[in-house]
């Protein structure tokens, strides 16, 4: 059967193979209409963006060592608004990736938490004439303990609403009927999101954290309070005791603020739009699940994990997420 191409000129929608052209071997094609011969046009697996696909890999490569957009612009000669607008369509389509793997799991131990950042001020900044997404802004994150796959994440606010459907997001990505352990941290809307999605199918417990000041505090001290004490607490079900932490979670926090620039504290980094961050958590993810091999498994999160059998390239996850 002969494929179908239409005229690039006339929009003709007849048309006939005309022999090939260059190295490649590239098909070209004749117009029944008005005569017109042409070449097959190229398939871009970035979309609407012209820039060339070896040189969006290596953005996306920056970008997820830790560099700042502006490096990334002086490195490889991308302009930062190029730059920016390929992280927010590369965001959507690993989010795309995310959505079609990361499914049907069968964890024993998750770990929950939410990770500080904000968006172009910080909460005491915002006024009341200023666009809803700026201030304060937390990324959850829900890893398998075991094979340090990140499940389930969502950026947003830390509140109650963020917080039923960050662990909705997190049941639907389990395998039916399947029961695991899930411990948070004290935040309170957790225990009516578990209820809520899980009702008694789960083992449920919480890691209070008692805080108090460090000794070299002072007026101009900066730094998070020390932790004097915790208090692993069992909610729903039957949780084993000596599994009751979010040590592992906490871990990979430290990850994203070392891979990812807008994530550093006191720096100029941070994001200016909520667009930005959620596809540059998505991105994150991606890579760490797919792309990163991690040093205690010798094989990424999602290898470990039975979701797929190779490490990815990001040209085969740029192209899978295409499809």
């Amino acid at each position: 059967m002969e494929e179908m191409m239409t005229c690039l000129k006339c929009n003709h929608a007849e048309t006939q193979r005309f022999g090939t052209y260059g190295k490649r071997r590239v098909q070209r094609y004749r117009c029944k209409g008005c005569g017109t011969t042409f070449g097959a046009p190229p398939r871009n697996p970035l979309g609407r963006h012209i820039l060339d696909f070896e040189k969006a890999v290596q953005v996306v490569s920056l970008l997820m060592e830790g560099m700042s957009i502006r490096s990334v612009s002086r490195v490889t000669g991308v302009h930062k608004c190029t730059i920016m607008s390929l992280l927010v369509t590369v965001g959507e389509r690993w989010q795309r990736v995310l959505d079609r793997y990361v499914v049907g799991l069968k964890p024993r131990y998750v770990q929950a938490d939410e990770l500080w950042s904000f968006c172009f001020k910080k909460e005491k900044r915002v006024k009341p004439e200023d666009p809803a997404e700026f201030g304060d802004a937390y990324t959850w994150l829900a890893l398998d303990s075991e094979t340090k796959l990140i499940i389930s994440h969502l950026v947003g606010n830390r509140d109650s609403i963020c917080a039923d459907a960050f662990v909705g997001d997190f049941a639907l990505r389990l395998s039916p009927m399947w029961r695991c352990q899930f411990t948070s941290d004290g935040f309170r809307p957790y225990v009516a999101a578990v209820e809520h999605w899980f009702g008694a199918d789960i083992d449920f417990a919480q890691l209070i954290k008692i805080y108090g000041k460090p000794d070299n505090s002072g007026p101009d001290w900066y730094g998070p309070p020390k932790v004097i004490e915790t208090v692993p607490t069992p909610v729903s079900g039957d949780p084993e005791l000596d599994r009751i932490s979010t040590s592992h979670v906490e871990r990979v926090n430290l990850s994203v603020r070392t891979s990812l620039r807008r994530f550093t504290r006191l720096s100029l980094g941070f994001s200016k739009k909520l667009a930005n961050l959620k596809a540059t958590v998505a991105l994150f993810v991606a890579h760490y699940n797919l792309c990163r091999v991690h040093l205690s498994l010798r094989v990424t999160p999602a290898m470990e994990s039975g979701l797929t059998d190779h490490i990815w390239t990001i040209q085969e996850l740029l192209t899978a997420g295409t499809a």
